[in-house]
Parts: structure tokens; sequence; C-alpha cells
């Protein structure tokens, strides 16, 4: 038990240090609203087009990484994918964080909630 409370304590702090900047400057759009299990979703962030990366993830444990993608025509990065209709993935209002690394900087992110259905 101690074990545990340890290693959640160390990934807590490991997180922090690597989050980098909140940055109201970027804006989260996704979509549909409210999101549906077993449906497509689009994610689309004004990050910036020469950031190195662009991750997102749903501040839940075993979440996965994100990777979006660059459209230059439109300026934007963004991410289309189906939201997994299975027994773990519940209905609720989740917390949705996007970060962008920068060349030279600090990682940029921003926050939403989102509800599944």
């Amino acid at each position: 038990m101690r074990f545990f409370l340890i290693a959640l304590t160390l990934m807590g702090i490991s997180g922090c240090a690597t989050l980098g900047v909140r940055d109201s400057s970027l804006e989260l759009k996704i979509s549909p609203q409210p999101l549906r299990r077993g449906q497509p979703a689009l994610a689309e962030i004004n990050a910036p087009l020469d950031a190195e990366k662009v991750l997102g993830t749903v501040l839940v444990f075993g979440s996965p990484q994100l990777e979006f993608r660059k459209d230059k025509k439109k300026g934007i990065w963004y991410f289309y994918g189906t939201i997994p209709f299975s027994p773990w993935v519940k209905p609720g209002t989740f917390q949705v964080r996007v970060i962008a690394t920068l060349p030279n900087e600090k990682p940029h992110y921003t926050e939403m909630k989102v509800d599944l259905k």
C-alpha cells in the first residue's frame, strides 16, 4: 500500500513538471457535443503551426495520448477518431487536455470539459 501511494505521488509530481504553461489563447473545439460512444468526434485547436507536436488526452487513469495532425490550409491542428463503445468507457463529464510542444519554449496547454453519452 505504501509503495502504491509513493508511486502515485511521484507520477503526480513528474506530470506537473512537464505540463508547461496554461495558454488562454489556445481555443479547443470538440464536436459534436455531447460526444457519443461508438461515434466519431473531431477536436480542433488553433495551436501554432510551427509546434513540434500537439497531443491530447482525457484526464482519467490509462487514457491514451492522441496525436493531432496539422492542417496548413485551415491553420489548425486536429484529431478525428471514434470514441470506443466498451464497458470501460462510461458516460459522464470528463476533462480534456491538449498540449502543444513549441520550439524553444515550455509546452502550452488548454483544457475543457466534455460530456459523453
